[in-house]
């Protein structure tokens, strides 16, 4: 009797073993683990927003508000899987806000760039909507991002044509940075991230790295 539990425990310890075995080797031809251990890096959350790797132009979505009550703001969480609909989502929602009526999105790999149009545009309607336009995209997007907004409607057509590039366009790293610091330049903000990030989310870190 006793030896015969000492031979069911060693079986069972063998499957066990055996499926574990099964279970690694599985993940690894999945692509799920990396040779260097880690389970999911920067480069593997970027395929995860990207599944569709035909289409690589950066994501450009323009949403105008719907003259119908919430039609506008009818989107799915789930949709936010590739920079595409990333941006369709962040349009829907900003144009659910008050007091905006027109919103451009673009996502990069590594930013979130919205112009929009105001129906007031005194200053406390400026600094009040540029905090909910931008911790609205910040709510959608992974949290490495930095999200930067306009009111600026001289500065629409520059998101746009960012929109119309793609990654391996030659001047869209200038493009994006010179649009970016005349954002900061013309238009509020919103309030700081945290005591460590600025109000587009960037560290001391990041700061130093995107003055370079």
């Amino acid at each position: 009797m006793k030896t015969a539990r000492v031979a069911s425990i060693v079986l069972s310890v063998m499957i066990l073993g055996a499926c574990a075995a099964n279970e690694r080797q599985t993940a690894k031809d999945d692509g799920v683990y990396k040779e260097s251990g880690n389970t999911i890096n920067r480069d593997d959350r970027h395929d995860l927003y990207n599944r569709s790797n035909n289409n690589q132009n950066y994501g450009f979505v323009r949403e105008v508000k719907s003259p119908v009550p919430d039609e506008t703001a009818d989107f799915g969480r789930g949709d936010a899987l590739d920079r595409e609909k990333t941006a369709s989502i962040i349009s829907k929602m900003t144009v659910a806000l008050p007091n905006v009526l027109d919103s451009s999105v673009v996502v990069t790999d590594a930013e979130v760039l919205i112009s929009y149009k105001l129906s007031e545009t005194d200053n406390k309607t400026r600094f009040e909507t540029s905090d909910q336009v931008k911790k609205t995209a910040m709510s959608v997007v992974p949290r490495w991002y930095h999200v930067y907004v306009t009111d600026d409607p001289a500065l629409k057509q520059n998101v746009e044509n960012i929109g119309s590039m793609d990654p391996y366009s030659s001047n869209k790293d200038n493009a994006i940075k010179d649009t970016i610091r005349m954002m900061k330049e013309s238009s509020p903000q919103g309030r700081k991230v945290s005591e460590t990030e600025n109000e587009n989310g960037e560290s001391k870190e990041d700061r130093m790295i995107n003055s370079r």
